[in-house]
C-alpha cells in the first residue's frame, strides 16, 4: 500500500481538508434574496396604483376643467352631456342659460354645471349656475339655472362642473 503524502494545510492530515457546511449562511442568503424581491414587488404594485389612481384624478379633473362651448353645440363635461340646442337668454337684464342635460355615466348623478360670460378681454360680464335633480343613466332633464351679471356683448363662454 501506499502511504499518503501530508496534505500541505496541515502536517497530519492526509487528502484535501473536510469541507465546511454553509447551511445556515445559505438560508439566510436566500431569505434575504426572497425578502428583497417580496418588497421590490410590493413597491411595484404600489407605485403602479398610485399612478392608476393619478391618471384617474387627472382625467376626473380634466372632464370637470372650465373649458370654452359655444352657444348650441353639445359638449361633455364630467358625467354628463349638455344637449345640443342649449341657448343664452336675456332676463330682465340678466345672463340665463336654457337647455337640457343627459346623464351619460353608469350611476344616478345630478348635473352642476358654472357657465362663465366674457368679453374680449377677459373681463367677465356674468355666471349663470345650472343644476339638475339626480338623472338615472340615460335620463335627460331641463337645467335649472340661476341667472347673475348685466347681460351684456360676450365673446367667449366657458363652463365647468361644479359639483
Amino acid at each position: 500500500m501506499t502511504q499518503q503524502q501530508p496534505y500541505p494545510g496541515g502536517p497530519t492530515q492526509f487528502g484535501p481538508p473536510p469541507k465546511k457546511k454553509q447551511t445556515v449562511r445559505n438560508v439566510i442568503l436566500a431569505l434575504l434574496i426572497v425578502g428583497v424581491l417580496a418588497i421590490g414587488g410590493c413597491m411595484a404594485l404600489l407605485v403602479g396604483a398610485g399612478n392608476e389612481v393619478n391618471k384617474s384624478t387627472k382625467e376626473d379633473t380634466d372632464r370637470s376643467a372650465p373649458r370654452d362651448v359655444k352657444p348650441g353645440t353639445a359638449f361633455d363635461i364630467g358625467k354628463h352631456q349638455t344637449m345640443a340646442g342649449w341657448t343664452v337668454k336675456n332676463e330682465a337684464g340678466m345672463f340665463n342659460v336654457v337647455g337640457k342635460v343627459k346623464n351619460i355615466s353608469d350611476a344616478t348623478s345630478s348635473s352642476f354645471i358654472h357657465f362663465k360670460f366674457l368679453t374680449a378681454t377677459g373681463e367677465v360680464l356674468g355666471n349663470v349656475q345650472c343644476n339638475s335633480g339626480d338623472l338615472e343613466p340615460g335620463q335627460v332633464q331641463a337645467l335649472n339655472c340661476i341667472p347673475d351679471g348685466k347681460f351684456g356683448k360676450y365673446t367667449k363662454v366657458t363652463a365647468e362642473a361644479t359639483f
